[in-house]
């Protein structure tokens, strides 16, 4: 806290600050030896009550706060640091662990806890303080992750890849060994018919007349009287000779 100053003294530190403001006398230093510039107001050069400055500072003005950087380690997940043989005062109900309480216990809830069966008892668990001061570090979600976890991710999309690539190669040979096999049945089958053909005394000029009688087949015929007399014709030839005996 500052002390009583009389009139003469007010008065002697008046002129000596007008004298460093006109560059007549050295500036003033502060607590870390550097200069404190005459022309600041005293508003902003006096330091606090509460800080206890017996010395002319700025430190006040500055960010003076330890500046904290971010751990760069993390968790070690799953460490185990003590394993108990039996119950001890004041450890969890349900596993033992002396480093969590029943309320924050992980484990599944037992039928009847270590507390009372003396069993089964769980280890102490690794516990860390992670100092994180930043804003950014204390929401970064991903704070802590392993990219090395990420390798099991692609080595299982890469098998799903493979095993797919070989599906379809599978699925491709078979649908050319479906195309063969039609192929060869329908070649075998028209060997056949020609074989049959041949076995019934018919070359192929036969099979073509054959063929032509069936194209005749069709045709429409009818027995019709003429006035040559009866014979069989189709109606177009009726009608040639009806149309010529009335042209006699």
């Amino acid at each position: 806290m500052a002390s009583f100053k009389s009139s003469d003294e007010m008065r002697r530190a008046k002129e000596l600050e007008e004298a460093r403001k006109a560059g007549l006398a050295p500036a003033e230093l502060d607590e870390e030896g550097k200069e404190i510039n005459p022309h600041i107001p005293q508003y902003m050069s006096t330091a606090p009550w509460y800080l206890n400055s017996d010395k002319p500072t700025l430190k006040h003005q500055r960010n003076w706060k330890q500046q904290m950087e971010d751990s760069t380690q993390w968790y070690d997940r799953g460490a185990k640091v003590f394993q108990a043989t039996k119950y001890r005062k004041g450890a969890c109900e349900n596993c033992g662990s002396m480093t969590h309480k029943v309320a924050d216990c992980l484990e599944r809830p037992r039928a009847k806890g270590a507390r009372w069966t003396g069993k089964q008892i769980a280890a102490d668990d690794k516990v860390q303080e992670i100092q994180l001061a930043a804003w950014d570090g204390k929401r970064d979600r991903y704070n802590g992750y392993n990219t090395a976890e990420y390798a099991k991710v692609v080595d299982r999309y890469e098998a799903v890849e493979a095993l797919r690539q070989e599906l379809k190669a599978r699925e491709q040979v078979e649908a050319l060994y479906q195309q063969g096999k039609e192929a060869e049945a329908a070649a075998a089958a028209a060997a056949a018919a020609g074989d049959a053909a041949l076995a019934d005394g018919q070359g192929p000029d036969d099979a073509k007349i054959a063929d032509d009688e069936d194209a005749a087949f069709g045709e429409v015929k009818k027995r019709v009287r003429t006035t040559a007399g009866g014979s069989t014709g189709s109606l177009c030839n009726l009608r040639i000779r009806e149309a010529v005996e009335a042209l006699r």
